[in-house]
């Protein structure tokens, strides 16, 4: 249900294709939530004709035409009466966590090197969310039209940093147990 809203939130910021929306959610919310490139190509048809969103065709010479799309009225208002909603809880469905929940099936070395493992590949993912961050926002100020995309990034870092944080604290507790 959420991935609408995201859909109509990043529309409400620009027109555009779903190529480009979707390059969009990879670039902007994908530290937050994730979706397929065809979950998003679906839920703009929904949302289309739901009536909160139309689109334009513009024709190109060289490649396929495209479709444009924007924001109708009610999708905006949709999207305001969403943001006027009380908060729900977080939903968690974390694989890695739940192979941890499994390490006694497996030898501590094993437990290790995944953790490991996990732990480099948070190391990249915080590396280039750092690019990210320090090429959209160079002097850390953002301004009001950017200050959602600011917090969720800052937000994204520091809940990577705790991954990694973690893997080697449960690291060291399997040192312990030898």
């Amino acid at each position: 249900m959420a991935l609408r809203y995201a859909v109509l939130g990043l529309l409400s910021k620009a027109e555009m294709s779903g190529y480009d929306l979707t390059q969009r959610f990879t670039q902007e919310v994908s530290h937050f939530w994730n979706a397929h490139h065809t979950q998003i190509y679906r839920e703009l048809q929904k949302l289309e004709d739901e009536g909160l969103l139309h689109h334009q065709v513009v024709e190109q010479s060289d490649r396929p035409d495209k479709k444009i799309y924007s924001l109708t009225d009610a999708g905006l208002e949709a999207l305001l009466t969403w943001l006027s909603e009380s908060p729900k809880p977080p939903k968690m469905k974390n694989e890695s966590l739940l192979r941890v929940s499994l390490f006694h099936l497996i030898p501590p070395e094993r437990a290790i090197a995944f953790l490991e493992e996990s732990k480099r590949a948070h190391q990249e993912i915080i590396s280039l969310m750092n690019l990210w961050k320090q090429e959209h926002f160079p002097d850390d100020h953002p301004v009001p039209q950017e200050i959602g995309e600011y917090l969720t990034i800052e937000y994204g870092t520091r809940f990577v940093q705790t991954w990694i944080d973690w893997c080697e604290f449960a690291i060291g507790v399997f040192s312990k147990l030898r």
